[in-house]
């Protein structure tokens, strides 16, 4: 068992996204996209940009396994994934925060030229699309696409220091590795006494903001 833990420095429900058909992991991070393998696992922790954590206290926003790498390509025209396809003149929370939000020009794609940035509030500029953005996202090539996932995002989990893993004083491009034998510990904590799926709202939405209710999304931010 392999577990990867980083820092989170957004959580807006853009990424991770854990609505619709399961959590994924479409923009930022892109070398965890590139690289990380279907079985590992990952787990995103609060940060001081965040919410304020000081480091050796931060908390768990979410974790997943990694079920299934799709390209950007196909994700994009993967029926299972259109409802996370934007839509900005929504004002479902839900519907602004998807990460769908790469079109394919052309078969194949793979470079930056080759994509679209559709219109979002996370990684879009003030006067239209984000190169910086698009080539960042692009470079990760792939979407982690969840099989299991615990999110727990304005409510962060503290997790006591025994099943603690392993989680870097900064960013790390590519996560922390922790032991196996803790990793198994920290994951069988989190089974034992959580059920998967959504447990709180994202950390930027209002504190009356549910899943259900229709109602605008916190400020938009400019990375993850």
């Amino acid at each position: 068992m392999e577990l990867f833990s980083y820092k989170m420095t957004h959580d807006t429900g853009f990424a991770p996204n854990p609505f619709g058909h399961t959590l994924t992991l479409a923009t930022c991070k892109p070398s965890i996209r590139l690289c990380k393998r279907v079985g590992q696992w990952i787990a995103g922790f609060t940060s001081v940009m965040l919410n304020r954590d000081p480091v050796g206290e931060e908390r768990l926003v979410y974790l997943m396994r990694i079920g299934e790498k799709v390209h950007l390509r196909d994700y994009f025209i993967d029926p299972r994934f259109q409802d996370k396809i934007p839509n900005t003149q929504l004002i479902d929370p839900v519907a602004k925060a998807g990460d769908n939000i790469y079109r394919p020009l052309v078969p194949g794609a793979f470079e930056f030229s080759h994509f679209e940035q559709l219109k979002n509030v996370n990684h879009w500029a003030d006067c239209g699309p984000s190169k910086h953005h698009l080539e960042e996202d692009i470079s990760g090539q792939y979407v982690l696409v969840a099989d299991t996932f615990y999110y727990f995002g304005s409510c962060p989990l503290s997790i006591p220091a025994v099943y603690r893993p392993q989680v870097p004083k900064g960013q790390a491009n590519h996560g922390y590795l922790t032991q196996t034998e803790q990793a198994e510990r920290f994951i069988r904590f989190i089974q034992d006494n959580y059920k998967p799926g959504i447990q709180c709202n994202p950390t930027v939405w209002e504190t009356s903001e549910t899943l259900k209710k229709s109602s605008c999304p916190g400020p938009s931010y400019g990375s993850c």
